[in-house]
């Protein structure tokens, strides 16, 4: 297996995986009564399209100035660099979740789904699991498979 196919494989684990618990979500609405299955379903789409790429693209950017910063070796002249960087790496990994979950309470609201504080419950509980496992099992594929 060439190092591209094996750099798709990984692309698509997170793709099947962020589909698979989109799908799970609508269930989970669907089952706890909120709505039915079709509004679910597109409900868990859009929150999450809409967080996954405005999210992403943030974390990207996060890190690749780390990653710059770090090549420059401006690290070390920068004052409190260690503080900063810690800051910066939580920022980077905590956007997107927290931004999806604003979303799917936004949009929990606007669609009138549900308005009550489970529903703050439900849009941070989707969120972190959504990205954390996706992204995990995907970083861990790809660990395996390189």
């Amino acid at each position: 297996m060439s190092g591209q196919t094996k750099e798709w494989l990984v692309f698509f684990v997170f793709l099947f995986l962020a589909a698979a618990l989109t799908l799970v979500e609508a269930i989970w609405l669907n089952k706890k009564g909120w709505t039915n299955f079709g509004k679910g379903f597109a409900f868990a789409v859009a929150t999450n399209a809409i967080g996954f790429f405005a999210g992403f693209p943030v974390m990207f950017v996060v890190f690749g100035v780390i990653l710059a910063l770090a090549w420059d070796d401006s690290l070390s002249v920068i004052p409190l660099a260690d503080a900063g960087m810690i800051a910066a790496i939580l920022s980077g990994i905590l956007f997107c979740p927290l931004f999806l979950a604003l979303c799917k309470r936004l949009f929990l609201k606007i669609l009138k789904i549900q308005t009550r504080k489970s529903a703050w419950t439900f849009s941070f509980l989707s969120s972190f699991l959504i990205v954390f496992f996706s992204l995990g099992v995907s970083i861990v594929a790809e660990y395996l498979i390189f």
